[in-house]
């Protein structure tokens, strides 16, 4: 039972370490974004800014600029959700791996639990069924002997000797004389 307990504290510190390395790329990956996100909103401000001081600088010069800008946020976004979910995918992964592992390990260790209580029940019957067949055997043979005794003792009490009386017939009249079979 203690190494069940130990599997599963092991599972646990695993799961812990793996919620903390996703928590702390995804972090450090909104850092970044942030960061990225904050120059280019400051980039944009600062051409708005230059774009209204001077009125020399062309609306199509300045929405070409702020276009550019949005492409480059939206593709720095894309960048940002296709890294958390490669890394989100990759620690998920061994994380199921490792829960598979787990859940081995444990069906290995009931296994050889279930096993180790067969063999030990199957030894006590083995051993009980032993001296229960001594038990029987002794028992069967003494009832056998007080059978054989008592029968011996039944037979020499009430045998006596047995006389058979023949009553005689009357012989019918019309009886034929006895064949002989040897004559012809």
């Amino acid at each position: 039972m203690s190494e069940a307990l130990s599997l599963a504290e092991k599972f646990k510190a695993k799961s812990q370490q793996q919620a903390k390395t996703i928590e702390q790329e995804v972090e450090n990956a909104t850092t970044q974004l942030n960061s990225f996100m904050t120059a280019k909103l400051q980039e944009s401000e600062t051409i708005i800014k230059q774009g209204m001081d001077s009125l020399d600088t062309s609306n199509e010069q300045l929405l070409t600029t702020l276009a550019k800008h949005q492409t480059d946020m939206s593709t720095a976004l894309d960048t940002y959700m296709s890294n958390v979910q490669a890394h989100t995918t990759k620690h998920l992964n061994q994380f199921a791996e490792d829960i598979e592992k787990t859940i081995e390990a444990y069906t290995q260790h009931i296994a050889q639990l279930i096993e180790q209580r067969e063999d030990r029940i199957a030894k006590v019957i083995k051993s009980e069924m032993k001296k229960w067949v001594i038990v029987t055997s002794i028992v069967a043979i003494t009832v056998m002997i007080f059978g054989m005794m008592l029968g011996a003792m039944l037979v020499n009490k009430f045998s006596k000797p047995t006389y058979i009386i023949q009553k005689s017939q009357p012989q019918s009249q019309t009886q034929q004389p006895p064949i002989n079979y040897g004559q012809r």
